[in-house]
């Protein structure tokens, strides 16, 4: 008898743990691969970021040269290279979409590697 009110208490508490979140789903031994090189004024140095959704998958800077590669875990769900700066021009292996700021390359589910032959961004 104490092991099924054991059992009815805790099964509530499970499938309340285990339920959908607002949160990307992270795909299991899945990462994702953004590679690239941005050209324009003072491309040093700048900071990247990928995010999907308001958390940060990862982060770097530019190369002295503009280039830079960066990966981290999956996501089932669109990710979002940051850049910070107006993107003016992008060429990519993938289709990829610019954010309605044009600060944003919005990188489409189901993909894992990506590369940016070139980037131009303002000033």
């Amino acid at each position: 008898m104490k092991i099924i009110s054991l059992w009815a208490a805790v099964f509530p508490m499970t499938f309340l743990l285990t339920t959908s979140r607002c949160e990307p789903q992270y795909v299991d031994n899945s990462r994702v691969f953004v590679e690239g090189k941005i050209s324009g004024n003072a491309n040093a140095q700048l900071p990247l970021k990928i995010s999907a959704g308001n958390i940060v998958i990862t982060e770097t800077q530019t190369k002295s040269d503009g280039t830079f590669k960066m990966g981290g875990p999956g996501t089932n769900s669109e990710k979002h290279l940051e850049i910070g700066r107006k993107i003016i021009s992008y060429q990519s292996n993938v289709d990829c979409k610019l954010s309605y700021d044009s600060t944003t390359i919005v990188l489409p589910s189901g993909k894992s590697y990506f590369k940016f032959s070139n980037i131009n961004v303002a000033l």
